[in-house]
């Protein structure tokens, strides 16, 4: 026999029946025995065997009261089963309280999912913010290469300076020795160069102030710029002539230059350059007699000549390295972040240039004669159009 809980302390019991059947109690009938409350391992018969009321639902059922015991649960007391009782837990149960009870949830879980959301926000700004797109006007400060591609070209004027023999060439009767009949003397000719020229660059710009740029550069270049002429002219006519050849290339050329510029809109720099420069030129020149077979010799004080026909008389060549100066100016537009297109003129200026040619046989006297060929100044024009990637 069941002993009745004691009422010392007060345990209040929110309603947790368990089915007769076994299963959790819910919103439909199903018998259940008679209540006990188990404690501590001892079962305390329940005193109410009525129908739990839908106020005992809502409230709470209040258990038995018992000392120092944990929280009692309830069970099915399946071993004195008086009668069943139908539990009736009316319609409007649930919709009076049902349906208010689950837009609360609805609502709060909505707000649950907005406060999550809103916290994944600020932990995740990337996730809601528009990626931000590569800056259109980078900064021009830094290291650039690159390559260009252009032409050059040149005017020459060659004139001649000459010993006592070969005076008779291009000043005859100067001293001594009386021209021939019908000689004309060898007077200044003059030619054109032209050609292409391509190599790399590499340099540093300082951009001031947002609008200005100052920088350094330095470019190395393989150039076909070359250019020939001659002259003939009648040195014992009608069957004799006399020719003289001039030639002049560039071989390659290099420049180490400052620019200062200015930035019309932050993609396009207007700039001029100017600095040293250096290059190798190469120079020829050579004389000739044409006619029948035959030859003829000049001597004056101990130096001398002998030419043959259809034979060089006198040739003479050089290469050399030479330096100079170079100014110039050009506009470069940025169409990338890190890479540029610029157009550049550029005069160079590579100083004075001769060859001096000299007697291939001798006279009487004892010295070859020779004579200097003057290029003038070798200076010419590259315009050119180039590539850059900025470091």
């Amino acid at each position: 026999m069941e002993a009745e809980a004691p009422k010392c302390c007060g345990l209040a019991l929110r309603i947790a029946p368990i089915l007769a059947n076994g299963t959790t109690f819910g919103a439909w009938r199903s018998p259940v025995s008679a209540l006990v409350w188990e404690t501590r391992g001892r079962r305390f018969k329940s005193s109410r065997s009525d129908h739990f009321k839908e106020s005992n639902f809502r409230a709470g059922y209040r258990g038995p009261h018992v000392c120092g015991c944990n929280v009692p649960r309830v069970l099915p007391w399946r071993h004195s089963v008086q009668r069943q009782h139908d539990l009736r837990i009316s319609g409007a149960l649930e919709s009076r309280r049902g349906r208010p009870v689950r837009r609360v949830l609805a609502a709060v879980a909505v707000l649950a999912s907005v406060a999550s959301g809103a916290e994944a926000a600020d932990q995740s700004p990337s996730l809601f913010t528009k990626a931000r797109t590569a800056d259109p006007s980078p900064s021009w400060t830094g290291f650039y290469v690159g390559g260009n591609v252009g032409g050059a070209w040149a005017n020459r004027s060659v004139g001649f300076t000459s010993d006592a023999a070969s005076a008779f060439l291009f000043n005859p009767g100067v001293p001594l020795v009386a021209p021939f009949a019908g000689q004309v003397a060898l007077s200044a000719h003059d030619f054109s160069m032209n050609g292409v020229t391509g190599g790399l660059q590499a340099g540093y710009n300082w951009q001031l102030g947002g609008k200005w740029l100052v920088g350094v550069e330095g470019d190395l270049s393989a150039s076909s710029l070359r250019g020939s002429g001659r002259e003939t002219a009648p040195i014992l006519p009608p069957a004799f002539t006399q020719t003289i050849s001039a030639e002049q290339k560039i071989d390659w050329w290099g420049s180490i230059r400052g620019r200062f510029g200015a930035l019309v809109s932050p993609s396009v720099l207007l700039y001029g350059t100017g600095g040293f420069a250096f290059g190798r030129v190469a120079t020829f020149d050579d004389y000739i007699v044409n006619g029948p077979p035959g030859g003829f010799s000049i001597s004056v004080s101990g130096t001398s000549f002998a030419c043959t026909t259809g034979l060089t008389c006198f040739t003479g060549s050089n290469s050399r390295i030479q330096t100079g100066w170079t100014l110039g100016g050009g506009g470069e537009w940025r169409f990338a972040p890190r890479w540029s297109f610029k157009a550049e003129y550029l005069y160079v200026d590579l100083g004075k240039s001769s060859v001096t040619a000299i007697a291939l046989a001798t006279g009487i006297g004892p010295n070859l004669s020779r004579y200097t060929a003057n290029f003038g100044r070798a200076d010419f024009h590259v315009a050119r159009v180039g590539v850059n990637y900025h470091f």
